[in-house]
């Protein structure tokens, strides 16, 4: 007991010591107001389905041509055609006729992918018309809504002819389609019949300076599905091939040479994607626990963020210290999540956009809105379900204390703004440094369901921790 007793008067010795006034001078000369002050706050957002229907119908890159249609009892329908024109050879000229006369052999359409989505053995009809109205100009912008009626007439004779595919040749042994995995290179093609292909090849004859010079003499290609629910396919190059042969002499015998003329689909003319979301609008708000999201122009949930909200519950904690965001998490999560082998795949990256600078970004697909803090990007996360934006920037930017208007009537809009906000399936490029290059909407068939901001269980929220010195 005794060496207990001179433990217990050893420590209250050390504490005694340790807490003597010239030691806590800093603390003690400090106002209460001045110490520092550290807030953690939760706001509830509101969030509603939106169907945004401008994103550009240029294909721009490789794998960008969607071509087909696919049903989902809980998304709608997504159906994907393409508008294209098509590349000549520059100054290409066949042999010499009065030596080597030359005759068209035939002319194939090649539609060729290494990706699709859907049924490897349901059937779908690709059906091929001339553009007879007009073409797409260079430069314009299209949204992905265009009429398909401003280049053709639909109604006219011009059905070039149709061919029934599946996205995997079900002639092929088993062994061998089951081992064909992505990265497979695949193709659909078409044949031309013989009174067509001998007007392209008369017209072909031509010398051709310039893709424009060939697209006045030919407008392009209408290539739709029209049959077929179940497939979409990611094309990666679409080629015409004019098929040809001569005949001349070698040793007194008439010798067959048989060539060929590619007529690409490239970055030299355009090729525009035409996508439609039918019956989607009839889905959507429909049940105010949740939001949907589709990819391809289709359903990017609008979001509330409560700007005013937040600054007034600054104001109200902080006063006027200078205020600082430590933390400002918004959690994106995912519900009713469909494992099954035929689910929609689950967007890898989502942008969230300021709706005011969503024009720009879809028709420009610029870094702008993420540059200028007005936009996040966020990876799902596969272990927690969900998308994780970190908007300590955008926050900063909009409540920034020295901001406040001083005109009473200015002040109350500024604590009540509500600023809006898009949730955008996108891909995402990178420098060989690892700095993002560009960002572009996604297009691939993907959806996934989300917690609404009304979600009973955990509904969307804005997670915040700030301060004030």
């Amino acid at each position: 007991m005794k060496k207990d007793f001179f433990v217990i008067i050893f420590f209250a010795t050390l504490l005694f010591s340790a807490c003597k006034p010239d030691d806590s001078i800093g603390l003690s000369i400090q106002p209460p107001q001045d110490a520092v002050k550290v807030v953690v706050d939760t706001f509830w957002l509101a969030s509603t389905d939106f169907m945004y229907d401008s994103i550009s119908a240029q294909c721009n890159d490789s794998l960008s041509m969607l071509l087909g249609e696919y049903y989902s009892a809980k998304y709608g329908s997504t159906k994907a055609e393409l508008i294209v024109q098509i590349a000549p050879p520059i100054n290409f000229q066949f042999p010499d006729e009065t030596i080597y006369p030359t005759q068209p052999d035939s002319v194939a359409m090649i539609l060729s992918y290494s990706q699709w989505f859907g049924s490897s053995a349901e059937p779908l009809e690709i059906s091929v018309y001339q553009l007879d109205k007009a073409t797409p100009h260079r430069y314009d912008f299209y949204p992905a809504t265009f009429d398909v009626s401003d280049f053709i007439n639909v109604n006219s004779n011009l059905l070039l002819g149709s061919q029934i595919t599946t996205s995997i040749d079900q002639s092929l042994p088993d062994s061998i389609k089951n081992s064909q995995g992505i990265g497979t290179a695949r193709y659909t093609k078409y044949k031309f019949d013989d009174v067509w292909t001998q007007s392209f090849f008369d017209m072909a004859k031509q010398k051709y300076s310039s893709a424009d010079d060939f697209i006045n003499d030919f407008k392009g290609f209408y290539i739709t599905t029209t049959y077929g629910q179940s497939t979409m396919l990611y094309l990666s190059q679409i080629d015409v091939m004019l098929y040809y042969h001569y005949t001349y002499q070698k040793n007194g015998r008439d010798t067959i040479v048989k060539s060929y003329v590619p007529f690409p689909a490239n970055k030299e003319v355009r090729q525009l994607n035409k996508i439609s979301h039918i019956n989607t609008q009839n889905l959507i708000n429909k049940r105010d626990s949740v939001n949907y999201i589709k990819t391809g122009g289709g359903i990017y949930p609008k979001i509330g963020l409560p700007i005013g909200a937040i600054r007034t519950q600054m104001k109200d904690s902080i006063g006027n210290k200078i205020r600082s965001i430590n933390s400002a998490i918004l959690s994106v999560e995912a519900t009713e999540i469909d494992s099954s082998k035929i689910a929609m795949p689950i967007p890898p990256t989502m942008l969230l956009l300021a709706i005011d600078d969503a024009k720009e970004f879809f028709e420009t697909n610029g870094l702008n809105a993420l540059k200028n803090n007005k936009a996040a990007i966020a990876s799902y996360n596969y272990t927690k379900n969900e998308y994780t934006f970190d908007l300590a920037k955008i926050v900063t930017d909009m409540t920034r204390s020295a901001d406040e208007p001083e005109n009473e009537a200015d002040k109350e809009a500024y604590f009540q703004e509500t600023k809006q906000y898009i949730l955008v399936p996108v891909d995402v490029y990178y420098t060989d440094s690892g700095g993002i290059s560009d960002i572009k909407p996604q297009k691939y068939v993907g959806a996934i369901t989300i917690r609404s901001g009304k979600n009973g269980y955990s509904p969307m929220r804005l997670e915040l921790v700030y301060s004030g010195f």
